[in-house]
């Protein structure tokens, strides 16, 4: 478990910022400790300066007797230096350091006896050509000060790090909680459970958004299984019959035929019922290309009121000759973009499904309209219907409604409008009218501003 915790991203993550972390508090360390030690010197320096000062002063007032004073007033007021010499050719006046060859400025000075050996450190000058004054204040407490600083900075570092290794450790925990989650989900999918999903938290964070994708693509296999699995049902039912029938007529021809005449007849039944059989899996694998996204790259802008005019053309006299009447209106025009060929068949569909499946002397209208930057094409009739509870599967493919079974096809038309709707970003809606009578619309983004139709 250890060794698990190590590896995942989370920890990992965790030591860069611990690693960073720490090298940012080196830095912190260093430099308050740089600061603090010269904020130390230069307050000693400060004394002194000062204590010198008021030496300079009380010479050049009252002479040597009065420095010799101040040096003994300043040795035993607090905040004065520690150390004070005042030596004359190499003798001491005043003070409490012993003689030392002469040096002005800054010092530093080895403090005489000290266990451990620490330092002085003053400022020294002339009061006169021959008379040289020092003060200065012992480093032991600026040295003392930095140690104490210092193993406080050390204890926060410590107490820091292992903060952080804690988090680290916690988030390795519930990161690697997460990601076992969606491991046995998807071990379950292996297994054969279709049903299993990753759990989903409710945190709105990466690993959320990660396992709400996996469950949507999840949700999507199995949609497309149980898809496959219907159409298999369907295509097995659809085609036994069909096969069947062929099979009984050449076996029929076989034992009971006894002029060419019947054996053509035979030959020309069976080549029938090939192409439909054929025309069968063409659709299927039509609407597989169209649902795999291949004719995205033929989309081009179509001016939707010219092609439906063109589309009621071409219909019109095909409902004359069933008997019904078929009407367009364009109440505001729109172009899309999609592929011209693909959505010919679409509309084709919708068009000659109300014509096929509607009883003669039934009223079929086209209609296109816009709103908010949607276009929609609607199918319009007043023919019996379709109930509402199979408005959910009519866009199965191999889906028929017994009162169609009497016809031929094998109830493709529609699974292809789905296809070719879904490559286009549209929306498809089925509605029972008031009254009696049936509506389709195909609702798609529009491609730029309508213009009045």
């Amino acid at each position: 478990m250890r060794i698990r915790l190590i590896h995942t991203e989370g920890f990992r993550i965790s030591a860069i910022f611990v690693a960073i972390f720490a090298l940012s508090a080196a830095i912190l360390a260093v430099s308050v400790l740089v600061i603090v030690d010269q904020e130390f010197r230069d307050q000693i320096v400060q004394f002194a300066n000062a204590d010198i000062a008021a030496v300079k002063d009380g010479y050049q007032t009252d002479g040597e007797n009065e420095a010799r004073e101040v040096i003994k007033q300043r040795m035993s007021a607090p905040g004065a230096s520690d150390f004070f010499l005042l030596q004359r050719n190499g003798r001491r006046l005043a003070g409490n350091l012993a003689p030392m060859p002469p040096r002005i400025g800054i010092l530093t000075l080895p403090y005489p006896g000290a266990r451990p050996p620490h330092e002085i450190l003053g400022t020294a000058t002339f009061l006169a050509p021959d008379l040289y004054l020092f003060s200065g204040s012992d480093l032991y407490h600026a040295r003392l000060a930095r140690q104490h600083i210092l193993r406080v900075l050390v204890w926060v570092f410590a107490g820091a790090v292992m903060l952080a290794i804690l988090s680290g450790v916690l988030v390795s925990r519930g990161f690697l909680s997460r990601t076992d989650a969606i491991a046995r989900a998807c071990g379950a999918i292996m297994q054969g459970n279709l049903k299993a999903r990753v759990p989903v938290r409710g945190t709105q964070d990466e690993l959320d958004r990660l396992s709400q994708a996996i469950n949507a693509m999840l949700d999507r296999i199995a949609a497309l299984m149980e898809n496959v699995r219907q159409v298999t049902n369907d295509i097995a039912h659809d085609l036994r019959t069909p096969v069947s029938h062929l099979r009984h007529r050449l076996e029929h021809a076989r034992l009971h035929a006894t002029a060419t005449a019947d054996y053509d007849k035979a030959l020309e039944t069976a080549i029938t019922a090939s192409d439909e059989i054929l025309a069968l899996f063409t659709a299927l694998l039509r609407i597989a290309q169209i649902e795999g996204g291949a004719r995205r790259a033929g989309f081009a802008s179509i001016e939707l009121a010219d092609f439906l005019h063109q589309l009621r053309d071409i219909f019109g006299p095909v409902a004359d000759d069933a008997r019904h009447t078929l009407t367009l209106s364009i109440l505001q025009d729109a172009s899309i973009r999609g592929d011209r060929e693909l959505l010919v068949q679409l509309f084709s569909n919708l068009i000659e499904n109300a014509i096929v499946h509607t009883p003669g002397g039934t009223r079929i209208e086209i209609v296109l309209q816009v709103e908010k930057n949607v276009v929609t094409v609607s199918v319009r009739d007043n023919g019996p219907g379709v109930p509402q509870e199979e408005h959910a599967r009519l866009f199965q493919p191999l889906y028929r409604r017994e009162a169609s079974r009497s016809r031929p096809g094998y109830g493709l038309g529609l699974a292809l409008v789905s296809a070719i709707a879904e490559l286009h970003d549209a929306k498809i809606r089925v509605e029972s009218m008031d009254g009696g009578g049936f509506c389709l619309s195909v609702s798609v983004p529009m491609a730029s501003p309508a213009r009045s139709g």
